[in-house]
């Protein structure tokens, strides 16, 4: 028994030596960590802390502004509130937007629009609820928000094109930032440029997002700022382009769809580049409703489609310069000879037709370029053959893209270059294997499948007017230019070119003098006259009918190019007039108006 008991005292002794020998460490060991967190971390956890009730709000740029070559704003920026929503923050959603919505006088729609956004986007980032708004519909809200956890009223900037439809291919338009672009690494509340300058130079324009940081209540409201970062405001993009010549051009378009490009024919700086009819672009803005995208994708005219650098159509007569250097080029006997044109050519079982049906005689290459006569190229054309054709029409840059900052781009039809397009031409049978000669002669005039765009023509205009420079089409104002190919022309065969074009202008039986005979710059041009509805070329019934008989889509498109001044180049332009009718009565009168213009700016001022 006294045994036992010596051995629970002993246990006993054991215990509370531990206790004692530990205890201490253990106390020690805490108030260590708690000088160590006092002393050493302080500042860290004074930070977390602070983070608790601190938030992050990103503070987007000020987009950089588009003006064109004089300083005159094509894309600017206007001040404007915003209201903004942090889902987060925001305690009874359906309440609070019913409020805003009756502020701010939404529809059905739009509400509809602004949830479904909301829902999309990170709970911990601002939502962009209304845009372009004044202060007088944004202080009401303002004057509540301290009932409005969440929401936020925001002064800032807004884009505003002011030619909107002057403009919109060329400038092109924003809309909100998608999926995609926040996976890129940028905020839903951020624009971006979608088509046009807006879209190529983003990266300029864009700026870089600063940040705010706030302190905030328990319910998420702002209570004050306590740092902010500036954000960077982008870059100004200055075009090279004049927009009183745009205007000029416009003007002279009038309702008719159509394309004009302006260029300087040393730099490749486009001066002008319109696309008839557009779209306004100031729409996109604060989202485009869906009847106006239908409305203007059901619209026959087109109004978002490019025509100056996506669409591509038959170039006619313009193309008859290339043919002719063809000819010179291959040493072909009727490059520097003569023949008789009657108004028609036999070939086979059927007629092709020269413009003129009367016929113009004896013609040469230089004659015929300046009445345009269809027969002397018909037979140039098939003295040479498709293959001298195309290799000369892909020297001076057709059949390829033009590597202008504007997507998307055609490259035009060479028909050479697409033989798999050749089978299915006119033909009943899947599969067709022969080219033929009409083809050529049909090419050789700039018809049949042979396209090009409205600004490849004024790129080969200025390509001409230069010696053969194939250029680059530059927007930005201060670019240089940037020679894609030198074409390899004997200067007497391009003289031959540049007198018989001269005449085309200065001559009373050239096909553009009526429209350009008073112009202040001496000029250099070829008309065109591109068919549309394919008609039996020796029949009678196109002659008979009267233009209002035939119908608008059926007409003849209408082209010019040309430069000026002819002694001393400045300037390339190509007008494109779709269904215009005639090349001289048409489209010729567009440039006249635009070298009025350039001719008047040169002028000394009084």
């Amino acid at each position: 028994m006294r045994k036992n008991q010596l051995e629970s005292r002993q246990r006993f002794d054991l215990r509370m030596l531990f206790f004692f020998a530990v205890t201490p460490l253990l106390l020690g060991g805490l108030m260590l960590h708690l000088l160590q967190l006092q002393w050493t971390q302080h500042e860290k956890l004074a930070l977390q802390a602070n983070e608790n009730r601190l938030n992050i709000v990103p503070v987007l740029p000020v987009r950089g502004e588009i003006t064109d070559a004089n300083g005159k704003g094509l894309a600017v920026n206007k001040i404007a509130y915003r209201v903004l929503l942090i889902p987060e923050r925001v305690k009874k959603l359906d309440e609070t937007l019913a409020t805003l919505a009756d502020a701010l006088q939404w529809s059905e729609r739009k509400q509809s629009q602004i949830l479904k956004r909301i829902k999309s986007s990170r709970p911990d980032r601002p939502v962009l609820l209304d845009d372009k708004l004044q202060w007088l519909q944004v202080s009401p809200i303002a004057a509540r928000l301290h009932h409005l956890s969440g929401i936020d009223v925001e002064a800032g900037s807004y884009r505003y094109y002011p030619y909107a439809e002057l403009t919109s291919h060329l400038i092109g338009y924003l809309s909100l930032a998608r999926k995609s672009d926040l996976d890129n690494g940028f905020l839903s509340t951020e624009f971006i440029g979608r088509t046009g300058v807006e879209k190529s130079f983003e990266t300029y324009l864009h700026g870089t997002p600063g940040s705010q940081q706030e302190e905030v209540d328990a319910h998420g409201r702002r209570i004050a700022v306590i740092k902010r970062t500036p954000s960077i405001m982008g870059q100004q993009v200055k075009l090279a382009l004049d927009i009183d010549v745009q205007k000029a051009a416009s003007e002279a378009l009038g309702e008719r769809t159509g394309a004009v490009v302006v260029m300087d024919v040393e730099t490749g700086q486009i001066i002008s580049m319109l696309s008839q009819p557009g779209y306004d672009t100031n729409r996109f803005i604060t989202g485009l409703e869906t009847e106006q995208w239908q409305e203007w994708l059901n619209n026959p005219d087109k109004p978002l489609l490019n025509r100056a650098t996506q669409a591509a159509y038959p170039p006619a007569s313009t193309f008859k310069m290339l043919t002719g250097l063809a000819g010179l080029g291959q040493q072909a006997t009727l490059a520097t000879g003569h023949t008789q044109c009657p108004g028609y050519l036999e070939l086979a079982d059927r007629n092709l037709r020269c413009w003129k049906r009367t016929g113009h005689g004896d013609v040469s290459l230089h004659s015929a370029l300046v009445h345009s006569c269809d027969v002397y190229f018909y037979k140039l054309g098939d003295q040479i053959g498709m293959g001298a054709i195309s290799d000369e029409a892909q020297k001076w840059g057709l059949g390829e893209k033009t590597g202008i900052d504007l997507s998307p781009e055609s490259r035009g039809i060479i028909p050479a270059l697409r033989p798999n397009m050749m089978a299915a031409m006119n033909s009943s049978s899947s599969r067709r294997k022969h080219w033929f000669r009409g083809e050529t002669m049909i090419t050789a005039i700039g018809q049949g499948q042979l396209t090009t765009t409205t600004l490849q023509i004024a790129r080969l205009a200025a390509a001409i007017a230069n010696g053969g420079k194939v250029l680059k089409p530059q927007l930005l104002a201060d670019s240089e230019s940037e020679l894609m190919h030198q074409v390899d022309v004997k200067p007497a065969h391009l003289n031959m070119i540049h007198n018989a074009m001269r005449d085309v202008v200065a001559t009373p039986g050239g096909t553009a003098f009526w429209a350009l005979r008073s112009a202040p710059w001496k000029m250099a041009g070829k008309t065109g006259t591109a068919q549309v509805v394919k008609m039996a070329q020796d029949d009678d019934k196109k002659g008979k009918l009267t233009a209002q008989q035939v119908l608008k889509r059926h007409k003849d498109h209408a082209w010019f190019m040309g430069y000026a001044p002819y002694d001393n180049p400045k300037v390339a332009i190509a007008v494109f007039v779709e269904h215009g009718g005639h090349g001289g009565s048409d489209a010729a009168p567009v440039a006249a108006a635009i070298i009025r213009t350039l001719a008047a700016k040169e002028a000394p001022q009084p």
